[in-house]
């Protein structure tokens, strides 16, 4: 036994592994956000998109998050059929079809390809959370929580980096237009990876799902993963016996779908905020600026070059923030954390709209440096939060229905960015943002209930008891 397992009842070894190898869904999904990002004109040219390149531009952006939709609407269900284990193993099997479809060099293969790896992130957006929550125990669940926001600015920053390669201009010429290939094609060895881990490693579904299966000895030899042999048994007494317990809520407390869409059951509060944690991350526009920074800032006024180094740094920036927040979130609390960002978010936009409309004559640094300290804001805030807080709220079959419509606002904001842009200009849309951010910090300090240090049974009652 190691000196770790005499001080505490688990290993803290192993949950950072089980939880590590699970959050690589979301290292794809910010993989899948960030890698269109700065391949746009290439793939313009490359396919012949001339007039119409608003439009697809539009369209290939948002196809993906579309995809992402329909998927995580099933995920939570099929996960509770067949395992969260499993349903990310045939997400990454999506992922690598995604993958080699995509790159078949014509628009409509593109267009599919991207639409089958919008399926595969909308599993790893519904499930990697849920995934974690369930593994992880309650004092570990803070910081395993934010490796959803770490792996996924991770994939965002690996994304925009692997753009630098590119050339900038005679893209029909110059051989290396044709990196675009590569780097959609880079997830591929990642989900190799994950599936391969999970069939030849971590070969258990998470304590929960075996007991929601009455299947108490499976339950134990996944407890002892993590725990000692005498506190998995502990832990597994309290599972069964206890309505008070750490895990029991999520297979006593899981309403049908028509009750969480009508929020019957008292479900109303828990629905309410999990479509209002996603709206607001969604519609603070952030998505917009990650998947567009290229553009915008050669808006603002960068070279193509300098336009995909400055794209670089904001995801160098927004991932930072995702390695030390895990320090203090669980110090500070969910609610506080949000108000802050929210505020630091909306000044920030304000001031962007400013240098992009009637400050636009002054030096680029100026509404660079308001991006990237919104992206900061966002990185310590809504960001990270969000998955943590949906995980600890939400039963499997909300957290399906709560991300199907995060990746439709996502669709949305992606889709209907560049069309906004050209109409009314990218100060209005930015302006349009901040008030968003503004009704977030009015909703977070008003109807947001903070769970630092309570388990997921405490936060499900107390959701119930208020659920009014």
């Amino acid at each position: 036994m190691s000196s770790e397992n005499l001080v505490t009842p688990y290993n803290s070894k192993k949950v950072w592994k089980m939880c590590l190898t699970a959050s690589l869904g979301s290292f794809m999904l910010g993989y899948n956000i960030g890698v269109i990002n700065s391949t746009l004109d290439v793939l313009a040219t490359i396919f012949d998109w001339k007039d119409d390149k608003y439009i697809l531009d539009a369209v290939m952006t948002g196809i993906m998050p579309l995809g992402a939709m329909f998927s995580a609407i099933f995920a939570g269900s099929v996960s509770s059929r067949i395992g969260r284990r499993k349903i990310l193993m045939v997400s990454n099997l999506i992922t690598l079809l995604g993958a080699v479809v995509t790159i078949i060099p014509f628009t409509i293969t593109f267009g599919i390809g991207r639409f089958i790896s919008g399926l595969s992130v909308g599993i790893y957006a519904t499930i990697v959370p849920l995934y974690i929550n369930e593994t992880a125990p309650t004092e570990m669940s803070g910081k395993m929580g934010t490796l959803v926001q770490i792996q996924a600015t991770s994939g965002i920053s690996m994304g925009y980096a692997s753009a630098l390669i590119l050339p900038t201009r005679n893209y029909k010429s110059d051989p290396l237009t044709y990196w675009w290939m590569a780097m959609f094609g880079f997830q591929i060895c990642i989900a190799l990876f994950q599936f391969l881990v999970f069939k030849c490693g971590q070969k258990l579904e998470t304590p929960t799902w075996y007991l929601n299966k009455s299947s108490s000895e499976s339950a134990l030899e996944s407890l002892k993963q993590v725990y000692t042999e005498e506190s998995a048994w502990e832990k597994l007494q309290k599972m069964r016996s206890s309505k008070d317990s750490e895990l029991n809520s999520s297979y006593e407390y899981n309403p049908s779908y028509s009750d969480l869409l009508l929020c019957k059951q008292n479900t109303n509060r828990l629905m309410r905020l999990g479509y209002a944690v996603y709206f607001l991350q969604q519609f603070s526009g952030i998505n917009a600026i990650l998947t567009f920074s290229t553009s915008i800032f050669g808006h603002l006024g960068g070279g193509t070059f300098m336009s995909r180094v400055y794209t670089l740094v904001s995801g160098v920036v927004l991932m930072l923030p995702s390695l030390f927040v895990s320090s203090f979130v669980d110090q500070l609390g969910r609610r506080a954390l949000l108000i802050a960002g929210c505020v630091g978010m909306s000044v920030c936009l304000l001031f962007t709209g400013f240098f992009a409309g009637p400050l636009e004559d002054w030096n680029i640094l100026f509404p660079v440096l308001f991006i990237l300290l919104y992206i900061l804001f966002y990185g310590t805030s809504i960001g990270p939060i969000c998955w943590l807080y949906s995980g600890e709220i939400l039963t499997p079959r909300a957290m399906s229905i709560c991300v199907a419509f995060s990746r439709l606002f996502f669709t949305t904001v992606v889709f209907t960015f560049p069309l906004l842009k050209e109409l009314l200009g990218l100060s209005i849309v930015l302006w349009v943002y901040t008030g968003i951010c503004f009704l977030a910090l009015v909703y977070f300090s008003v109807d947001m209930i903070e769970t630092k240090g309570l388990s997921k049974q405490e936060i499900q009652k107390l959701l119930r008891k208020k659920g009014k």
